[in-house]
């Protein structure tokens, strides 16, 4: 057998731990590299003789005897992490499909997270900061047995002069004392509106109200103009308040807030109960609880007996739209009639207080979605007349008790069934009716 002529030489510089070099090599049939005898001299004169001298390797590695061979390093978990959720080299189609559209969730999360992180925060504010602000303003003097002080009290609070006082008292003749230093803060109130006891916790409904000249601008902007999802509470742009007197029918409106609490989210309650639909409940509890509502001017000061709750449809495509807001002045005792029998008709409560041609109606609006808004666009309304003068505002509510059978719109029978069985309100309480 032919000796080794040459042998690999060992390097033996520190500078050179580690030394590879390639070897001619062949691959078998089984894809296997091996190191052929060419790489070697032959001191036989055999070289007619096949040699088929093979040692299975495809590198030499040469290494210090104390060494050890380097195994490949990973990548730290950071890095296994990213090649994990974002389309890397080496991807197939649908693994970076899979990748991309994760992606993409996970960043409208993070946006629409955000986004509902400042509303939250948003909304507390205004409820902490702003509406407290305002609220003590109007609540300046009270208790004070006088115009003068209430004046005086309020010039002190916001570091008015009585020439500030007397410009407004000029553009606003008869304007009480407790709206002077909300007016000198924003021209455009109207009045202030309450339901229930300021100090009830669970009763938010205590807003000042403003009027614009559209019905846009305080969707979106609050007391003190700034702009903020929550708005302010706000009359129709169409109803008077100079002077002290009042439209026939009177329609405040206001955001029913997501969070079920404030500006007007409390008015749903009038019809459903304030629980999930479905579950057995005292759907009156909440009208028992609160049948009046507080809606001051800034010439003077009343108070309001609920006497119905409907929920109207603002698409014509599921059935009637009635035109509610619309409805402003009554021409006469007709048209005034009609309104009242077309409400208690549509109401999901009847009360015990009754109306005459002539009583001033106040009508709270809001959004309200039982069948989801993508599926019907809807609004609840609160209507109340005015205490007459001389009435008492005390409400006998054990009277009260649920319609059995409103009229709805054609999208709740569609979803609901059943047909409207006609009238069964006791129209007696209309006293204009019969006189």
């Amino acid at each position: 057998m032919a000796g080794f002529a040459k042998r690999p030489h060992r390097k033996t510089n520190p500078s050179h731990a580690e030394k590879e070099f390639d070897s001619p090599v062949e691959q078998d049939a089984g894809g296997d590299s091996y190191i052929t005898a060419s790489y070697f001299d032959d001191d036989d004169d055999d070289d007619d003789i096949p040699d088929t001298r093979k040692t299975k390797r495809a590198k030499h590695k040469l290494v210090y005897d104390d060494d050890e061979y380097k195994k490949e390093k990973k990548p730290n978990i950071f890095v296994r992490a990213l090649r994990a959720i974002f389309p890397v080299k080496g991807d197939g189609v649908a693994e970076s499909v899979r990748k991309v559209i994760f992606d993409v969730a996970v960043v409208a999360f993070v946006i629409t997270g955000g986004s509902v992180l400042y509303d939250i925060l948003n909304e507390q504010w205004q409820k902490d900061k702003v509406d407290v602000v305002i609220s003590d303003i109007y609540d300046t003097g009270e208790g004070e047995k006088s115009e003068e002080k209430v004046k005086d009290a309020i010039k002190v609070k916001l570091n008015l002069t009585d020439n500030d006082i007397e410009e407004i008292e000029a553009k606003k003749p008869g304007i009480q004392a407790s709206f002077l230093g909300l007016y000198s803060q924003n021209s455009d109130i109207v009045g202030w509106v309450r339901l229930g006891d300021k100090n009830d916790p669970i009763v938010n409904i205590d807003y000042p109200v403003m009027q614009a000249a559209d019905n846009d601008y305080y969707l979106d902007h609050n007391f003190y103009r700034d702009k903020t999802a929550r708005g302010a509470i706000f009359a129709d742009y169409r109803n008077k308040f100079d002077n002290g007197e009042l439209s026939g029918n009177t329609v405040l409106y206001g955001h029913n807030m997501w969070n079920g609490d404030t500006m007007f989210a409390k008015l749903s309650r009038y019809y459903d109960g304030g629980v999930p639909k479905g579950e057995t409940t005292d759907y009156l509890k909440f009208y028992r609880e609160h049948p009046t509502i507080t809606f001051n001017t800034l010439y003077d000061n009343s108070e309001w007996k609920v006497f119905a709750c409907v929920l109207f449809n603002t698409q014509e495509e599921l059935g009637e739209v009635y035109p509610y807001i619309n409805v402003r002045e009554f021409a006469g005792v007709g048209e005034f009639n009609g309104f009242i029998l077309d409400i208690m008709d549509r109401s999901v409560l009847w009360t015990d207080v009754d109306l005459q041609y002539g009583d001033n109606i106040l009508t709270l609006s809001t959004c309200y979605y039982p069948y989801t808004k993508e599926k019907a666009d809807t609004r609840v309304a609160v209507f109340a007349r005015k205490v007459r003068e001389g009435e008492s505002a005390d409400v006998d509510v054990s009277k009260a008790v649920r319609n059995p059978d409103p009229l709805k719109f054609t999208y709740q029978y569609q979803v609901e069934g059943g047909s409207w069985g006609g009238r069964k309100w006791d129209s007696s309480k209309l006293l204009s009716l019969y006189g």
